[in-house]
Parts: structure tokens; C-alpha cells; sequence
């Protein structure tokens, strides 16, 4: 079922994997799908060069920005 597709994701793995944490995954597809999401916030939190034609949606530099300032803000409290 697709609500049991997330159940691994709970609150406490959710904010390990936002703050760049490795979690532990019960089984494959949890770790699959643990791994995935990891990949993809790490590609959010490093800053890309767009390419020159490319334009940003609607709102979605100042999400980038909020985003990587949240995490920085995070980064810096826990040292």
C-alpha cells in the first residue's frame, strides 16, 4: 500500500537525514529508500551552477536558500 511505502520515515529519521546524519535502515527497501532521499537532500544543500539558458521557477531560489540556511544555521549549532 502506498501508506506503508514510508513508514520507516518517521519524525526522528526525517531530521537526521535533513541534518545530514546516516540512519539505520530496518530492512532493503528502507535502506533503498533512506539512501535515495539522503542522495537527493545532499544535492539540495550544495549550491549549483545553472546553466545560462536555464531559468528558476517561481519561488525556488529563496527555497534553495532558505533551505541551505536552515541547514548551515543547524551545522553551526551542533558544533
Amino acid at each position: 500500500m502506498a501508506d506503508e511505502r514510508y513508514q520507516w520515515l518517521d519524525q526522528e529519521t526525517a531530521e537526521r537525514l535533513l541534518r545530514g546524519e546516516p540512519v539505520d535502515a530496518d530492512d532493503d527497501r528502507a535502506c533503498s529508500g533512506a539512501k535515495r532521499l539522503a542522495e537527493a537532500l545532499d544535492e539540495a544543500r550544495t549550491p549549483a551552477t545553472p546553466p545560462a539558458a536555464r531559468t528558476d521557477l517561481p519561488g525556488e531560489a529563496a527555497a534553495l536558500a532558505a533551505f541551505r540556511a536552515a541547514h548551515a544555521e543547524r551545522a553551526a549549532s551542533a558544533t
